[in-house]
């Protein structure tokens, strides 16, 4: 009797077995198609009821009981998840230095021919039609007219470089443009995904590991870190329970159910006001450099603290490392930073050689009291600072000098050059196109004349002319698009190959489950078919017993 109510048992639990595997089978083709989702398969293990102690076979028989679930195992490939997230957090940082890039292009496409190349060949026009005409106020006029679109167009590109900068990283002082910047929304995304880890990890520390609720926690786990993990490299250690302790650049980020470390973002300006310093005379780097970084990353702890102030240079990967290189004057390739920088060298060069043409010892003017003849009197730059554009010359504050714009202002431009000033002839006007850059003043220095500006090369150009200069950083700036392409082709190859090799790993396979559902269904079949016969069995002893 003891017997069959044994067998009754052992039947009874055999069917519970079996139609809780059949869940996990029906679980896995329910999530065949959802995303990060790992397959499950459940391990049996025999039932014991009870010790048995000695050689006893019939109380080795009653400790029997039956089948169990000794745990689900989720199909999972630890180093593969690790090093997919690693290639990833690459792939992000080289996608956004890509779209940096592309942007950047569009600002210097001068095949319209408006641009700054078609700017720089109608000044040079309008140049050495000055040197040809230099008594004619309408090539002096248009001289000017040229000069002024040139640096029109050198400050509309400047901003058009300031803004690119101020989307990705704001413009350094406004927290306004802060906030609305690309790196303000990704820190923000990056901080409330710390969140959900920690969450996930309280979830695995109270949750039984080898069962369907801690697989579904760990998918949604890998889930979260591949998605830290496109925003930064990132270093992880795994614990039993499935919890995991985050770590970026060494720093603690998560740790179990605690946010240890968060990251802050706030302008230049503002981090150097919190430091005592003066932004932007302060903000230096450690050589005494001007710093061009626009915003600051500190990481701050769960009460506000600082725990690494200015990160920037720990975040190298992912989206935010291929941001905050967008205005590094120092990182590898072309960025809109160095862009900026090599625009301002160019309008500094334009404005230092004019300005010297028109200035120096030996140059002289046509007087605009008495066109017939040249003076020396009220020498002016042709180039300035825009009102309210600071103390340093740049291509977003060149502009025209006013007193070329005022009546008889264009008379002001230099129409001949004279080594020996003793023998000035005032009468001279015209012998502008004669002087060469051969013609030096007392000092050896070359005079020159505006004829040879289009082919001067130029020390603080790597000694280029600046049309060659230009041309040189439009080919950078395309070259670098094509390397950033290249990169990023690469890169996505091997990210697509990682995540086929996780997928076939993980992924739900029809056929598998199938053979599965039939195991488990036929087990059922004959444990109900057992669980019935012993039925059966007990009713005829119980009406026996009457």
């Amino acid at each position: 009797m003891v017997s069959l109510f044994n067998s009754l048992n052992i039947a009874s639990n055999a069917l519970s077995v079996n139609q809780s595997a059949i869940s996990v089978v029906s679980h896995n083709v329910a999530n065949m198609n959802t995303e990060g989702y790992s397959k499950q398969r459940v391990n049996l293990a025999t039932r014991n009821i009870a010790g048995v102690i000695g050689n006893n076979v019939e109380a080795q028989v009653r400790s029997n009981g039956g089948v169990m679930i000794a745990n689900v195992m989720r199909y999972n490939n630890d180093y593969l998840n690790n090093y997919y997230r690693t290639q990833l957090s690459d792939l992000n940082k080289y996608q956004q230095q890509l779209g940096n890039l592309g942007d950047l292009a569009k600002i210097f496409d001068d095949l319209d021919g408006e641009g700054i190349d078609g700017a720089l060949a109608a000044f040079f026009d309008a140049v050495n039609n000055l040197n040809e005409y230099p008594a004619s106020s309408t090539a002096r006029i248009n001289f000017i007219e040229s000069a002024r679109t040139l640096t029109s167009v050198l400050n509309a590109k400047s901003i058009q470089l300031d803004q690119l900068n101020s989307q990705a990283l704001g413009d350094g002082e406004n927290e306004d443009s802060l906030m609305n910047s690309q790196i303000y929304t990704k820190i923000t995304s990056f901080n409330d995904a710390l969140a959900e880890l920690a969450e996930v990890n309280k979830a695995l520390q109270t949750t039984q590991t080898g069962t369907l609720t801690a697989n579904n926690l760990l998918d949604r786990r890998d889930l979260i870190l591949n998605k830290i993990a496109e925003y930064i490299d990132i270093d992880t250690k795994e614990y039993p329970n499935g919890s995991v302790t985050l770590y970026a650049g060494g720093t603690t980020l998560v740790k179990g159910s605690v946010v240890t470390g968060q990251l802050e973002i706030q302008t230049a300006k503002q981090y150097c006001i919190d430091h005592d310093m003066t932004y932007p005379d302060d903000w230096v780097d450690e050589d005494g450099n001007p710093r061009t970084d626009l915003a600051v990353i500190n990481i701050i702890n769960e009460n506000g603290a600082t725990v690494v102030d200015d990160a920037n240079g720990y975040i190298t990967g992912g989206s935010l490392g291929g941001l905050l290189h967008s205005g590094d004057l120092n990182a590898d390739g072309m960025n809109p930073g160095k862009a900026q920088e090599a625009l301002n060298l160019i309008a500094s060069e334009i404005a230092d050689m004019f300005n010297t043409l028109n200035t120096r010892a030996g140059a002289y003017h046509i007087n605009p009291n008495d066109t017939t003849q040249l003076s020396d009197d009220n020498k002016v730059d042709i180039f300035s600072i825009a009102d309210g554009g600071g103390s340093t010359l740049t291509a977003g504050n060149i502009t025209i000098n006013p007193e070329l714009l005022e009546d008889d202002g264009c008379w002001l431009i230099s129409a001949a050059y004279f080594r020996d000033t003793d023998n000035f002839d005032p009468n001279a006007v015209g012998n502008a196109q004669n002087v060469g850059n051969s013609f030096v003043d007392a000092d050896g220095n070359p005079i020159g004349s505006f004829l040879g500006t289009r082919s001067e090369k130029r020390e603080n150009l790597n000694g280029q002319s600046l049309e060659d200069f230009y041309s040189g950083l439009v080919g950078k700036i395309a070259s670098g698009g094509n390397n950033a392409q290249n990169l990023v082709d690469t890169q996505q190859d091997i990210c697509d190959s990682l995540y086929a090799q996780i997928k076939a790993n993980n992924s739900v396979d029809l056929n598998e489950e199938l053979v599965d559902l039939v195991k488990y269904q036929t087990a059922f079949a004959a444990s109900a078919q057992v669980f019935n016969i012993v039925n059966n069995c007990l009713d005829t002893l119980m009406s026996l017993g009457r």
